[in-house]
């Protein structure tokens, strides 16, 4: 993999494992980056079925739970200052150091082991989504 400042686009599968205090979950899911514009995560954990999906910005976070049937819709600055994180270091995280395709996190009592498979650097032709500058959808 690249350092992770080497890209502007970043599209991968992966695949870990989640240890919290109650046990530990496999997962999958995929990910895209824009670098310091936009991270797109989906997580699939139980039976397959998609559980969280996460759009993070400079400007908001936005998870949806669909295991709990809940959803944070939130601006950035208000998640960012309760957590100590901006996008850049959120980024930095899920790349780890860009010397392997597997990271591990620490995010209170929870650890996550990230592997990544199929990563595509620089906007594939295949990006299933475009966004303006205003980080709005365009149609394809």
């Amino acid at each position: 993999m690249p350092h992770v400042t080497d890209y502007q686009w970043m599209s991968a599968k992966m695949n870990g494992e989640l240890e919290t205090g109650n046990g530990s979950y496999d997962f999958s899911g995929s990910i895209r980056m824009r670098r310091d514009s936009v991270v797109w995560m989906s997580v699939s954990a139980f039976m397959g079925m998609e559980s969280v999906r996460a759009l993070i910005t400079q400007d908001s976070v936005v998870v949806v739970n669909r295991m709990n049937n809940t959803y944070l819709a939130e601006p950035h600055n208000a998640v960012g200052a309760l957590y100590q994180t901006s996008l850049q270091e959120i980024q930095t995280a899920l790349l780890g150091n860009g010397a392997s395709n597997h990271v591990s996190l620490q995010w209170g009592p929870y650890t996550a082991k990230i592997r990544y498979s199929d990563v595509l650097w620089d906007e594939p032709q295949t990006f299933p989504i475009k966004i303006n500058k205003s980080y709005e959808r365009v149609r394809l």
